[in-house]
């Protein structure tokens, strides 16, 4: 590959974990490895999260409904989803190749990232060999498994990434896109959802090739802009920009699928609520605010009841509302959320609710500097000696996570920094036993 490239030409690698949350828990639970293991919710409606790769050899996958995995596999192993761990699990892959490798690194998701190695790969003798010791010493040092993808642009790394799965290394030049990427079907390519695949086949267009080689414009007048992407992606063209400044995080978020359908509305609000407090902590832990707020609802379409097809009757509405002013508070989360869901919600059976803060910005930045008039100083005034007896006096009056010394600044900075760093869409999807005891409870 390093005699091929052509001049200011980068090398990209897309680092991609291999069946990443059923790693997490093998990683904690090495007894799990030779089994057939799934994750999923442990509710009647659910599905498979993922599969691990011995359930794989049953056709079992990402997406199928738990009860037809359990049918098709007698033996299969089912674990219960755990965010938080696949969280943590993710930042220590990310600081990982952060610390040991390069710091040209963006997050693409929870389980995939793109590292710039243009500047370093000479020092490991061939950009292949630096590629095997990373997925070596992940698996050493982490025990999870990863593949990873290699070419001069981002789309051309990941779509060589899932070429030779688990643990493998591909690499994929524009050159040879017309013999590895052109035969492939037009849904296995990135950012081809189902929608898109439909209409696509419906002007011929059922592989790479045929979208490569379709006219540009006539495209860009079937499925908007994106076309104009796509076309290039096709031809090998994209971008090789690999951004830190792209991992700031974007938005925190938490819902949850309920075990029976619902239209009481008390028991919706209470649910909003909790989802609007645990929101709330999490964005607080980060020394986050949010601009926005938005709800998320999932319902059965009852004008489709005759459609025995469960994932064609449900039905998706979201609403969201900006605030005058940022924040992290949980009364004004859950206020602006049950708003935007009185807003939507005309009386409909309810499966899913999520609550979500967006547009986040750093609570520290934010708050303004504050003159402290009651005792005859202002903020730019007072020495890094500040007096405990001031401090104290400060903090009663405005709050433990607005005043900071200079150097416990610059620590929660880092912190939030480091915390953010890599996740950008902070969503967890909840298992709604709590909010159930809770609904008990107070019925009692």
């Amino acid at each position: 590959m390093e005699n091929k490239l052509q001049n200011n030409e980068k090398i990209i690698f897309l680092l991609d974990m291999d069946a990443f949350y059923a790693g997490c828990h093998i990683a904690e639970n090495n007894t799990l490895a030779d089994k057939n293991l799934v994750v999923s919710s442990p509710n009647r409606r659910a599905i498979i999260l993922t599969a691990s790769y011995n359930s794989r050899k049953y056709g079992i996958k990402a997406g199928m409904p738990l009860y037809k995995a359990k049918e098709i596999c007698k033996d299969l192993c089912v674990v219960d989803t755990n965010f938080q761990l696949y969280i943590n699990y993710s930042e220590k892959v990310f600081d990982y190749i952060y610390t040991n490798f390069s710091k040209k690194i963006e997050v693409a998701s929870i389980d995939e990232c793109y590292i710039d190695v243009t500047n370093i790969w000479k020092k490991y003798g061939t950009v292949k060999k630096l590629a095997e010791l990373i997925i070596k010493k992940i698996k050493l040092d982490l025990n999870l498994s990863c593949s990873i993808g290699i070419s001069t642009n981002k789309f051309l790394a990941k779509m060589a990434v899932d070429f030779n799965k688990p643990s493998g290394v591909t690499i994929l030049l524009k050159k040879d896109i017309q013999k590895m990427l052109w035969p492939l079907n037009i849904k296995k390519m990135f950012m081809i959802g189902e929608a898109t695949e439909k209409l696509l086949n419906l002007y011929n267009i059922t592989t790479i090739k045929d979208l490569a080689l379709h006219d540009k414009n006539k495209l860009i007048s079937l499925i908007g802009k994106r076309g104009d992407t796509l076309w290039n992606w096709a031809n090998g063209v994209s971008s090789d920009n690999v951004s830190w400044d792209n991992n700031d995080l974007k938005s925190i978020g938490n819902e949850m699928t309920l075990n029976y359908t619902t239209n009481n509305p008390k028991e919706l609000e209470n649910l909003i609520f909790e989802l609007s407090v645990k929101v709330s902590d999490r964005a607080k832990k980060r020394y986050l605010l949010g601009w926005t707020v938005s709800i998320v609802l999932r319902y059965l379409n009852d004008e489709l009841k005759e459609n025995f097809n469960l994932k064609d009757r449900k039905k998706h509405i979201s609403k969201q509302e900006k605030l005058l002013e940022p924040t992290n508070e949980v009364e004004d989360i859950f206020t602006t959320s049950k708003k935007c869901f009185y807003d939507l919600w005309k009386g409909e059976s309810i499966l899913l609710v999520g609550v979500r803060l967006t547009q986040l910005v750093s609570s520290i930045n934010h708050y303004k500097q504050k003159e402290i008039i009651n005792w005859g100083y202002k903020l730019k005034e007072v020495s890094e000696n500040l007096n405990k007896d001031l401090l104290y006096r400060l903090k009663n009056k405005y709050g433990k996570s607005v005043i900071f010394t200079g150097v416990n600044y610059e620590k929660i900075n880092n912190k939030n920094r480091s915390q953010s760093k890599y996740i950008k869409k902070d969503d967890v999807h909840l298992s709604n036993d709590q909010v159930i005891k809770k609904w008990k409870n107070n019925s009692k």
